[in-house]
C-alpha cells in the first residue's frame, strides 16, 4: 500500500515539475519572441528615418555646394554670369545667400522617441548602438557647429552691405533691374573692396568645411543603413 501511494505521489510531483517547467520554457519562447519582435519594430523604424534623413541631406548638399559655386563665381576675376544664372533664377536667389544662413534639422523624431520611451533597449547590436551614437551626437554636432560659424559670418556681413552699399538692397527689390544688373553691381562691389572680398572668402571657406561635415555625417548614415538592414535581413 505504501509502495502504491508513494508511487502515486512520484507521479503527481513529477508531472506538476514537467507542467512548471513546460510552462516556464513556454513563457520563456513568448518573451524571447516578443523581444525579438519589438527590436525588429526598433530596427524598421530606424531605417525609415534613415531614408528621411538620407534624402533630407542630399537635399542640402545640393544646396550647399550651389552656395559654394554663386560664391566662386562672384569672387572670380571675370564675372561668368551665365555659371551664376545656372544656378540662381532670381536675385532673391543671390541675395539669400549673402544674408541668410542654411539651418540643418534633419528629422530625427523617432530617433528621439525611442530615446524617451526607452525602445533602444531592444537592440542587441553594440555596433548600432555605437553608430548611432556617433551619427547624433559627433558628426551632427560637427555639421550644426558650422552653420553657427556661418550664422555669425552673415552677421557681419550684413552690416557691411548696409553700411556701404545700401543701393544693392534697393537693385535687388527694383523690378526694372534684372538679375544680370545685379550681379554685375554685387562683382563690382566686391571686386572694389578688399574687405567685403574677404569676407566672402572666409564664409566660402565654412561653406566648404560645411560640405566636408555634411559628407561625413551621410557616410556615417550609410554606415548605419547597412548594418540595419544587414540586422532585419538576418531575421
Amino acid at each position: 500500500m505504501f509502495k502504491k501511494n508513494f508511487l502515486k505521489f512520484t507521479i503527481e510531483v513529477t508531472a506538476i515539475i514537467i507542467g512548471i517547467t513546460v510552462s516556464f520554457w513556454l513563457n520563456q519562447i513568448s518573451i524571447e519572441n516578443n523581444n525579438e519582435a519589438q527590436r525588429q519594430r526598433v530596427l524598421k523604424n530606424l531605417l525609415i528615418e534613415v531614408d528621411d534623413i538620407d534624402r533630407y541631406c542630399k537635399g542640402r548638399l545640393r544646396l550647399w555646394n550651389q552656395d559654394i559655386n554663386i560664391y566662386s563665381s562672384l569672387l572670380d576675376e571675370k564675372l561668368h554670369f551665365n555659371t551664376i544664372e545656372e544656378i540662381a533664377i532670381s536675385k532673391s536667389r543671390v541675395e539669400y545667400n549673402l544674408i541668410y544662413f542654411r539651418d540643418f534639422d534633419p528629422p530625427i523624431n523617432r530617433y528621439k522617441s525611442m530615446i524617451n520611451t526607452g525602445d533602444l533597449k531592444h537592440l542587441n547590436s553594440e555596433e548600432i548602438k555605437e553608430i548611432l551614437t556617433r551619427l547624433h551626437n559627433l558628426n551632427l554636432t560637427s555639421v550644426r557647429a558650422t552653420v553657427e560659424y556661418e550664422k555669425n559670418l552673415k552677421g557681419q556681413l550684413i552690416s557691411l552691405l548696409t553700411l556701404n552699399y545700401p543701393e544693392l538692397f534697393s537693385i535687388g527689390n527694383d523690378n526694372n533691374q534684372n538679375l544680370e544688373d545685379y550681379i554685375n553691381y554685387l562683382h563690382k562691389f566686391i571686386k572694389e573692396d578688399e574687405r567685403l572680398e574677404a569676407n566672402l572668402i572666409i564664409q566660402m571657406k565654412y561653406f566648404k568645411t560645411r560640405v566636408s561635415s555634411l559628407k561625413l555625417y551621410m557616410l556615417t548614415l550609410q554606415e548605419l543603413k547597412d548594418e540595419l538592414e544587414a540586422s532585419i535581413e538576418l531575421n
